[in-house]
């Protein structure tokens, strides 16, 4: 069972107490997590256009305009008399008004983990669907209870050929021989952070190239980091039991002061 905080939720245009909040993931169920910040959803466009292409890949039609989301964004929030915050975006044929929308609990990184880097492990597992960010409950007890059991932040996943693709919530990026490094887009969930990071890598002449990323190239590594609506840009001091120099990797200080710099100006401009 899902879990909603604050005081309401939305179902579809309907406001109502968060205490009869009932919502059990159904499969096919397509969602997007957005970041809510001083009452300003992240990125709202890019998360919108990856749910219609989600929905696409499943045959399904779009169900709202970006206004029509970004006021009931408004409303939630405003509802909730919070500025800072996730919200879950989910739409669903089986769902009573076909969208739900609420604030889950959230945990963004302290300010160690972004100075010191986290402990990843790697996990042989591959999602069937990896360009949709379709709901799917028993990928996500298998990698909470892999994330538990070894005790670290998060899961870096690895295919059948023996490549890291992505994180279990999250894109990764490399950095080798003074290049940025990412697994190709047809294995990955497209993350609206990660496309933002490759845009600011070009634009800022850090050499990047997508491809594979073996686990023999861990060794190699100048440094490692996750990406994500709630970490945006982390680095990695660990994958299994191999130290990651990332938090002297200048590519990487560049590119988390470029991205929260990015976030400063986007939520200026939509205030």
């Amino acid at each position: 069972m899902e879990k909603a905080t604050g005081t309401y939720y939305y179902s579809g245009k309907s406001r109502i107490m968060t205490q009869d909040f009932a919502y059990e993931p159904g499969t096919g169920h397509i969602y997007e997590v957005i970041r809510v910040l001083n009452g300003v959803p992240l990125f709202l466009e890019d998360h919108l256009e990856r749910m219609h292409e989600s929905l696409a890949l499943i045959g399904k039609a779009s169900v709202k305009s970006t206004e029509e989301v970004r006021n009931l964004i408004s409303l939630l929030i405003k509802a909730n008399g919070t500025r800072n915050g996730n919200v879950k975006f989910v739409v669903g044929d089986s769902l009573p008004d076909g969208i739900l929308l609420y604030m889950i609990p959230h945990s963004y990184p302290d300010e160690a983990m972004y100075e010191n880097g986290i402990a990843t492990a790697t996990l042989k597992l591959e999602r069937t669907n990896p360009n949709a960010k379709i709901v799917n409950t028993s990928y996500k007890e298998i990698v909470a209870e892999f994330i538990r059991d070894k005790g670290v932040y998060e899961a870096l996943l690895v295919n059948r050929e023996g490549c890291i693709t992505e994180g279990s919530r999250s894109n990764v990026f490399f950095v080798a021989s003074d290049t940025l490094l990412t697994p190709p887009l047809k294995d990955v969930l497209g993350g609206i952070t990660r496309k933002r990071i490759i845009d600011l890598a070009k634009s800022s002449g850090i050499a990047f190239r997508e491809t594979d990323i073996s686990l023999d190239l861990i060794s190699e590594l100048q440094g490692a980091f996750m990406s994500g609506t709630s970490p945006k840009v982390l680095p990695i001091s660990r994958i299994d039991k191999l130290e990651i120099p990332s938090a002297s990797c200048s590519i990487i200080g560049r590119l988390m002061k470029l991205y929260d710099a990015e976030i400063e100006e986007y939520v200026k401009k939509n205030s």
